[in-house]
């Protein structure tokens, strides 16, 4: 049976990094079909592990039942990375349990499969791991099965519907060794509805002579209980007390077994016995399991509230006699005594959420919600909290959501002011401005510093086109003296206000600013300022800067367990690696960021990060994805708008629609937005340009190098551009080239190159062309190739490179003189010579420091 899906998901892990999902209801038969694919996959690693019933409010619980799949081959390495997670746990950001984690992945061979059941019971924090690390790690995959879909991106989902009756009739068959009955087999079809399991487990309740209806309303529960009834009580209390104690880990051995449920060790092992005799309770590892977490559903669901209750505060009891060391006990032990309603739930809880805080944000919050449905006294301290764990971990809508619960609960004060600049943050990532402007209107007078809320304001109003030079001046002003939790994120708001208006100068004192007071900072507010000044540089075209303190970032975040505030990180790399000239990566990293930055609500840097892709496809012509995209609105705003017109204008333009890319410029620059102004220009150049309408483009230049005398890098560098192939003037050409190179901008080189080679420089063509070619620029190719042959000059291609060439261009990037490649190649020294020249013809390069450096940046 199955035997489709089974191929299907077998040919979806062939080519890691794949993450599979397998849903359906419980018994259909989702781990049946994980054990049949891990069959069908030899010679791989398989780290396999299951999500249980309170997995919850315990960060990481479901991975690190995967984990313990490593016991054998990296059993110090594991147990190293958990007590790195238990000292991160009380703020050791030294303990760098990420980092750790990394490097134990990194150091297995071979291809690993992490194969997870019951994926929908699983913590957040594992959620977020198990998405992270397929991306991060090429040699993995994950195959996941779970009652419903959880809040992942997979590229395979699969459903498994109930058996029709005639795969009934054949199960049935297979299970009694012939076929009964068309009556029985009715009957066995329609009291499971087609859930294999229950076709197994009423198959073995009619061979014992029971019936299929039971007093239990659920026919498919009594089939269950009805064997279990059948045992004593002793059977019965000692299944009971499995069912709760797997609700936090997979199984128990006796002694545990028999203490909880108060039996002497000879009565619970007579006990046990029967129970695995009857198919409830099967061996597993050390101790026993019951035998589908179907059995353990029914037998909790036939336990009274008081029962559970009880049955919980004894766990509880045990775990914390036996000593709470370390952070997943001390988790388990919350879980049960929550559950227990012990007067001590709440300090349970909001231990739980302490030690969980800076190692995973999601997990303290579930923890801060829990304690905060059962004291309404400090609901809104709670609630705000929560809020911030969410925002920690990019969770704009749920952050919002608490935090504006929280708002009406809290009085005046510190706490107050901080949740509504959390509140604000998280609307405006949600690209819901006038939320986020309602919520800055209702506490702004009742603020205790006014500092982040203001320029929350400013960049807000910035967004929208409407004023807002007041509100960032008097934010300027206050953040010398406010509060240091509130620094970063008036300092980032301001930076990007800044930004949006064209202001380089002050844009680049604000992040000087951020980054000299954010070394004093705590751990997680100084993550938060490296990732928003690498955002605000990388939007500004400095490639360099940004990715050195993108790197910074990363080694607080592998102390932490948790960045990408706001979705920054995503785009930020996104726009490093457009800038970088490793384009198919960024587009690959660009859909699946789209994807999760849309799922986690962040539609504000959803929306900035499409605008890259649609960049790199424009550029290279790749016009019917780029249209498709465009037809995704982002949040409406001048300045959104003003982009989307811009890149309509290139899109009209790269088809030949003069008329339309005329319209959609003027309608940009309508808008009068600073950060879209330049963008406008530059494209309106190229347009004049090609309706021979030099005049025009003179003049556009000429406005264009007028309005970037404050702007960002990125603008000055289209200013360079559009004034050299405007007026024809060969310096800022070389400038633009200086520029670029000294950044590694490869695309902005090859425009420059081109320019020159248009003004003259022929040398220049071939190169322009090469870099090109390796960005895969369909259309600028054209435009080389067309100067190249106008100059009479031969398209060579550097993949027409020969093993022979190629191999002197590495001895020459080596740093070999041509003597010494003569010597190591055996060839003379005019042989060596003709390659040189051969190669500078196909390449453009015209030395010997240029053909290095071309080798170092990856481009031949």
């Amino acid at each position: 049976m199955r035997r489709d899906v089974v191929e299907r998901v077998v040919a979806a892990l062939a080519r890691p990094p794949r993450i599979v999902l397998v849903h359906g209801e419980p018994g259909i038969g989702k781990t049946h079909l994980l054990s049949e694919v891990i069959a069908r996959l030899p010679g791989v690693r398989v780290l396999r592990g299951q999500a249980l019933e309170l997995d919850g409010g315990r960060a990481y619980a479901s991975l690190a039942s995967v984990l313990e799949g490593l016991r054998d081959e990296a059993g110090p390495a594991l147990d190293a990375l958990y007590e790195a997670v238990d000292r991160s746990a009380v703020g050791d950001v030294e303990a760098s349990p990420g980092l750790l984690a990394t490097r134990l992945f990194e150091s297995l061979p071979g291809r690993t499969l992490i194969a997870i059941d019951d994926l929908h019971l699983a913590d957040a924090d594992t959620l977020t791991g198990l998405q992270a690390i397929p991306r991060y790690l090429s040699g993995f995959s994950v195959l996941a099965t779970a009652r419903q879909p959880p809040e992942m991106d997979a590229d395979l989902t699969v459903r498994l519907e109930p058996l029709s009756f005639a795969e009934v009739a054949d199960l049935v068959t297979e299970s009694l060794g012939r076929t009964p009955s068309e009556s029985v087999l009715r009957r066995v079809h329609e009291a499971s509805r087609g859930n294999p399991w229950f076709v197994q487990e009423t198959v073995r309740t009619l061979v014992q002579g029971g019936a299929v209806h039971s007093a239990v309303p659920d026919s498919r529960h009594g089939a269950i209980l009805t064997r279990l009834f059948q045992r004593d009580q002793g059977g019965r209390d000692l299944a009971r007390v499995l069912a709760t104690l797997t609700r936090t880990r997979p199984g128990a051995g006796l002694p545990v077994l028999a203490e909880l449920a108060g039996l002497e060790p000879v009565k619970a092992e007579r006990a046990l016995t029967g129970l695995v005799r009857d198919g409830v309770v099967t061996p597993a590892g050390e101790g026993y399991a019951l035998a589908h977490p179907l059995v353990a559903e029914a037998l909790y669901d036939e336990l009274s509230a008081a029962e559970r209750r009880a049955a919980h505060a004894k766990i509880a009891a045990m775990l914390e006699r036996d000593g709470l060391s370390g952070t997943r006990r001390v988790l388990e032990w919350a879980a049960h005594v929550a559950e227990s309603g012990s007067p001590d739930a709440l300090p349970a809880m909001l231990r739980a959420a302490s030690v969980t805080r800076w190692t995973a944000p999601l997990t303290a919050a579930h923890w801060y919600g829990k304690a905060a449905e059962i004291s309404p006294g400090t609901a809104g301290e709670l609630l705000a909290r929560q809020a911030l764990s969410y925002w920690k971990c990019s969770r704009p809508s749920p952050a919002l959501n608490s935090a504006r619960r929280a708002l009406t609960l809290l009085p005046p004060g510190r706490r107050h002011t901080r949740t509504a600049y959390t509140a604000v943050a998280a609307a405006l990532a949600m690209g819901s401005y006038d939320v986020a402007l309602d919520i800055l209107h209702g506490h702004l007078a009742t603020a205790d510093d006014t500092t982040a809320l203001l320029a929350q304001q400013a960049l807000i109003s910035a967004v929208l086109g409407r004023p807002s030079a007041d509100s960032a001046r008097h934010a300027r002003a206050g953040a010398a003296g406010c509060p240091p939790e509130d620094l970063v994120v008036a300092l980032g708001c301001l930076a990007v206000h800044a930004l949006v208006q064209g202001d380089w100068p002050e844009c680049r004192r604000i992040v000087d600013d951020l980054l000299g007071r954010s070394a004093a900072l705590p751990p997680g507010a100084r993550l938060a300022a490296l990732e928003s000044a690498a955002h605000v540089l990388s939007t500004a075209g400095l490639r360099t800067r940004a990715a050195e303190l993108l790197a910074q970032a990363e080694q607080i975040y592998r102390g932490l367990g948790w960045h990408d505030i706001g979705g920054q990180q995503i785009r930020t790399t996104a726009v490093l690696r457009r800038l970088g000239g490793e384009w198919t990566r960024a587009l690959e990293d660009m859909a699946s960021g789209a994807r999760s930055l849309a799922e986690a609500g962040l539609m504000e840097n959803r929306a900035l990060l499409r605008n890259m892709e649609l960049d790199i496809l424009l550029n290279q012509g790749r016009y019917e994805e780029a249209e498709r995209i465009l037809a995704d609105p982002p949040p409406r705003s001048p300045m959104h708008d003003g982009l989307r017109h811009v890149f309509r204008a290139r899109l009209a333009l790269g088809r030949g629609d003069r008329a339309a890319a005329r319209a959609e410029l003027d309608a940009a620059l309508v808008l009068a937005v600073p950060d879209v102004l330049h963008r406008a220009l530059s494209v309106k150049v190229r347009l004049h340009e090609a309706c021979d309408e030099p005049d025009e483009a003179r003049a556009c230049a000429a406005r264009l190098d007028e309005v970037s005398g404050n702007g960002t890098p990125r603008a000055v560098l289209s200013a360079h551009l559009a004034v050299a192939s405007a007026f024809g003037d060969r310096a800022r050409a070389l400038a633009a080239l200086e520029s670029a190179r000294e950044d590694g901008l490869p695309f902005e080189e090859g425009r420059a190159r081109l320019l020159l080679g248009a003004l003259g420089d022929h040398a220049q063509l071939p190169r322009a062309h090469a870099i090109f070619t390796r960005l895969g620029a369909a259309p600028w190719c054209a435009a080389a190739e067309h100067h190249m042959r106008a100059a009479g000059t031969a398209v060579e291609r550097a993949a027409d490179l020969t093993p022979g060439e190629r191999r002197v261009i590495q001895l020459v990037a080596g740093g070999l003189s041509n003597p010494q490649i003569a010597e190591e190649l055996h060839y003379s020294r005019k042989t060596v010579e003709l390659y040189l020249t051969r190669v500078y013809a196909k390449t453009g390069l015209r030395s010997r420091v240029e053909l290095a450096l071309a080798v170092e940046r990856g481009e031949i």
